[in-house]
């Protein structure tokens, strides 16, 4: 299975965005979770402008975590 960090770039901004708008874990999201916060306090319109001003190491180190964090809650 491909690790979420190795998707291409449009593929990570846009798996990236919709974490933004809604995580399974949502209701108990870490509070090291990159991003807990901006789920709760942005728009839909910041949530994507935030998703397009960053660059792909930005995006793949939060995607890197939303995973870590799936493999805890949900070992193999």
């Amino acid at each position: 299975m491909e690790s979420t960090v190795e998707k291409s770039s449009s593929t990570a901004r846009s798996l990236l965005f919709g974490l933004l708008v809604n995580c399974v874990f949502s209701t108990g999201a870490l509070k090291d979770c990159p991003l807990w916060e901006l789920r709760q306090n942005l728009s839909v319109e910041e949530k994507h402008k935030y998703v397009m001003g960053l660059n792909i190491e930005e995006i793949k180190s939060i995607l890197y975590q939303h995973e870590e964090c799936f493999k805890q809650r949900f070992p193999a």
